[in-house]
This record gives C-alpha cells, sequence and structure tokens, in this order.
C-alpha cells in the first residue's frame, strides 16, 4: 500500500511539474503595444545651476493604437490598474569614461503628479488622475553643480530611443506593457546637456 501511495505522489509531483509554463508573458497576461510620445523631457535651451530638470508622462485613458479602428481604453483593459510605471536615470559625468547617478533626496525633488522612487534608478508611476480621465507624473530634479549630464530611460533595458511603461494590474487582470518612443534621445539612448 505504501508503494502505491508513493507513486500516486510521484505522478502528481510529475505531472504538476510537467505542466508549469515558464512563458512570463502568458503566466502574467501580458499584453504588448505601442504609442509614441507618451514621456516627455522637459528641456530647455540652457540649464544653470539650481535648475531643475523635468520629466513628465501622461497617457490619456483612451489612446489611438496603431493597425485598430476604435481608441483602446487603458483603465478597462487593464481591470483600472492604478498607476503605469517606468523607470530612468540622471547620472552626472565624473571623469572622461564615468557617470555617477544624480541622488535624490527630498530637498532636490519636486514631485507635482504621481509618484517617485529612488535607489539605482529611478521608479516613476503614472497615477490615474480622475479629473484629467489620465494617468499622469511628473518630477523634478535639481541640478546643484555645473557639468555634463545624461537622462536614460529604462533601467536594464534594450531599447535606446523608447520609454517602456507597465500597467500596475492586480489580480488575474491583464498586465498592459507600452512601449513609447521618445524624440530627444541621442543613437545611445540618452539626453545629453550641460549645466553652466
Amino acid at each position: 500500500m505504501k508503494t502505491l501511495k508513493n507513486l500516486f505522489i510521484l505522478s502528481f509531483i510529475f505531472l504538476a511539474l510537467s505542466s508549469c509554463n515558464t512563458n512570463d508573458d502568458q503566466f502574467y497576461n501580458i499584453q504588448y503595444t505601442a504609442i509614441p510620445n507618451l514621456v516627455q523631457i522637459e528641456t530647455k535651451p540652457s540649464y544653470a545651476v539650481n535648475d531643475y530638470i523635468y520629466v513628465n508622462a501622461t497617457l490619456n485613458r483612451l489612446q489611438n493604437e496603431a493597425g485598430q479602428t476604435t481608441l483602446l481604453d487603458l483603465r478597462k483593459s487593464t481591470g483600472n490598474a492604478n498607476s503605469f510605471n517606468f523607470t530612468y536615470l540622471l547620472e552626472k559625468r565624473i571623469n572622461a569614461s564615468d557617470w555617477q547617478i544624480v541622488s535624490s533626496t527630498p530637498t532636490n525633488t519636486i514631485t507635482t503628479t504621481g509618484r517617485f522612487f529612488s535607489g539605482d534608478f529611478y521608479g516613476a508611476f503614472a497615477d490615474f488622475d480622475t479629473v484629467a480621465d489620465a494617468y499622469k507624473f511628473r518630477t523634478g530634479l535639481k541640478l546643484e553643480s555645473a557639468g555634463e549630464y545624461r537622462i536614460s530611460f529604462g533601467y536594464n533595458s534594450s531599447s535606446t530611443n523608447s520609454v517602456e511603461l507597465l500597467s500596475e494590474s492586480q489580480g488575474t487582470n491583464l498586465f498592459l506593457s507600452i512601449n513609447s518612443l521618445l524624440n530627444n534621445l541621442n543613437g545611445s539612448g540618452f539626453y545629453v546637456f550641460t549645466v553652466n
């Protein structure tokens, strides 16, 4: 009887392991789309010490989608996700070949909409604004010293000309990943500027 029980347990384990899905996109129920110009760097002709450089994102609830005749409803398609997130970095050149992330503190960061977190990279969260009927984010970082700076998007991303935004969907709702082209990045994926 013990052998039969062990055989049943081993068969169950084998069945469970063989039916595991290793495709993360199916496991997490992710869908992909591309919508340009959802994220912007608020550029200026010149920057001075103590200026702020702002990054903002506005994702209107209804979006045109390439190849589709009806508008994509971001709220409906994600089960009313509370936000979309993306990552970016502001770095300062410290010598001919090295860059250092500009640390953010409550005294050198201004967030007017959405949420902003920092660590090894910046986490930007465009929260849904019911009045604007859009997901919105805007944060400025103070440029505290002169030098050469650069902004890049997508920590650990291979994209050089776009931002990858992911919905903060809950439970079994669809996760929507949006690839959004950004106009002012150079061929290496950076917006480079000088602070005087």
